[in-house]
């Protein structure tokens, strides 16, 4: 039995055969619970792959698998991304990156995957299967922080505010010029992104995936486990 992990800037999410998630904060892993989860499937879990864009996550995530004698293997370090990477530094590309479009590509073929995480990022991959880079931008909330220190005085943005233009209030004004704007952001991201894969399927994941479905024209097709589909599907690669 396999157990996926997608150890994130803001949760560590843990997937198992059946579908069934069990999650805890980054910042202070809380493992109490995850010797019932490794054994509350249809098996026992006896091993699991793991992307991280934090190290010490993993770090964490390693030693609580390891008292479970569960075998872990990482994207990027024991397994190696199935794509062409068509990046100038591939040392530095993030695992995540390359595992969303892994898992838009076997289920569309050409795609622009776009993960609204603590970070946006917008990625291509071609139809031959080629990883063409992309872009990296703030998630709403890292953007509703910064906007939050670098003026103090404004009230902090409601990401699930209702949103009007032109807005009538100084909390509304914020709320509209935060999450549309950054909406703005990602459709400009997508149609430069989608130049280089004219026919390309758009997809979308990640945990503010449903700000920028409630607000923009594009049409996006929804995957929330697109990293543990990729997971699975690397794991199950040659």
């Amino acid at each position: 039995a396999l157990l996926t992990i997608d150890c994130g800037n803001t949760t560590i999410a843990c997937r198992d055969d059946d579908g069934a998630l069990w999650s805890t904060e980054t910042a202070a892993p809380d493992f109490a619970t995850l010797r019932e989860f490794v054994g509350a499937g249809s098996a026992q879990s006896t091993c699991a792959v793991a992307v991280s864009v934090v190290p010490s996550a993993l770090q964490a995530v390693r030693e609580a698998l390891r008292a479970l004698r569960v075998d872990l293997r990482v994207a990027g370090e024991d397994l190696a991304c199935p794509l062409e990477l068509d990046y100038e530094t591939v040392a530095t590309l993030g695992a995540d990156r390359w595992l969303g479009a892994v898992a838009a590509h076997g289920r569309f073929g050409s795609a622009v995957v776009v993960d609204c995480g603590t970070a946006t990022t917008v990625d291509v991959v071609t139809a031959d299967g080629v990883y063409r880079g992309g872009a990296i931008a703030p998630g709403p909330a890292a953007m509703a922080a910064g906007l939050r220190t670098a003026a103090p005085a404004l009230p902090a943005a409601d990401l699930d505010a209702q949103l009007r233009v032109p807005a009538k209030s100084t909390q509304a004004s914020v709320d509209a010029g935060l999450l549309l704007g950054w909406v703005g952001l990602v459709e400009r991201l997508v149609r430069d992104a989608r130049a280089a894969a004219p026919d390309a399927r758009l997809v979308v994941t990640g945990g503010a995936a449903a700000g920028l479905l409630a607000h923009t024209a594009l049409e996006l097709e929804h995957r929330p486990q697109l990293l543990h589909e990729g997971l699975r599907a690397l794991a199950a690669s040659p």
